[in-house]
């Protein structure tokens, strides 16, 4: 071969390399939002629990949440704790009560009982893995107006809080846009968990605001509008596109400019993925981190 194009070949391949290299490298640099995948939810990624949080921290995630973590075995919990102080890596939530069906304007003696057993046994957990924040749907509706019922359920939230506050928990209520236990949840919207917050009025109730329900309810093209009213009691958020309930840019929710209003909200929590991926294997999988990147605003 002439030497000439041999060096020409041989310079080619270097300068190849490195940009091969710094391709890969940016495909797995740290997300700058703490965004939270859950189990079961990356393609590709293996069947043990670990492996995926693993998993999830090698293609960038530096946070991860787990809403049934309470139910898997207490040895998880305990490796769960250590992998985050170990990698820097941030627990979300994990689900406190789902509220059991429970009407939480009027329980019986019996059902708080249920209720404060699911507190002792968040408590644990979250001892073992260091995350401070809690969901929980406060139970279904009655026949009373829902903003009088809402005030009714104060009592039981506090007495929630009198469990989980002195552990530095935050007690993190969900609006649901759908129906729990047959029920129509008490808390449906944003302005109906800010006002459950406002009205219990303690620094371990606030209010989880997760997009994907906001939007399913037809406030699309006011979700930052909306959230920003109620902003004084979120600490924390969670991502699905709507319709679908799949990653970013599988609907039509404008999820590049909720992120970048986070930003600016100076919002540094965890973000939930709180969906599904639309796709398979590999090509699901980088489907997925590719739409996480876009709005990674």
């Amino acid at each position: 071969m002439n030497r000439r194009n041999f060096t020409k070949i041989s310079l080619a391949g270097a300068l190849a390399i490195p940009a091969r290299m710094a391709s890969a490298a940016d495909a797995e640099a740290p997300y700058k939002s703490l965004f939270a995948p859950h189990p079961r939810m990356l393609p590709t990624a293996p069947k043990d629990y670990m492996d995926q949080m693993q998993f999830a921290y090698d293609h960038g995630f530096r946070a991860w949440e787990d809403n049934r973590l309470s139910r898997q075995d207490r040895k998880i919990w305990d490796k769960v704790g250590e992998f985050c102080k170990d990698k820097k890596f941030t627990m979300g939530v994990s689900i406190i009560t789902d509220g059991r069906g429970l009407d939480f304007s009027n329980p019986s003696k019996e059902e708080m009982a249920q209720i404060e057993a699911d507190m002792k046994l968040g408590i644990e957990l979250s001892k073992a893995t260091g995350q401070i924040h809690m969901t929980y749907v406060p139970g279904g509706r009655n026949e009373m107006p829902r903003n009088e019922q809402i005030v009714r359920a104060a009592d039981t939230v506090k007495r929630c809080c009198d469990l989980v506050e002195e552990h530095g928990i935050i007690f993190c209520q969900e609006p649901i846009s759908h129906p729990m236990s047959n029920k129509d949840p008490l808390i449906k919207t944003f302005a109906d968990g800010h006002l459950l917050c406002k009205t219990v009025n303690r620094k371990s109730c606030k209010l989880l605001a997760d997009f994907f329900h906001e939007g399913e309810l037809g406030y699309g093209d006011k979700l930052i509008e909306n959230a920003e009213k109620v902003w004084d009691q979120v600490a924390y958020v969670q991502y699905g596109d709507s319709p679908g309930r799949k990653e970013p840019g599988t609907g039509k929710l404008d999820y590049t400019a909720v992120t970048k209003w986070l930003r600016k909200k100076g919002y540094q929590g965890v973000i939930g993925m709180e969906h599904k991926a639309s796709g398979k294997g590999k090509e699901g999988l980088d489907a997925l981190l590719a739409s996480y990147r876009a709005i990674d605003a």
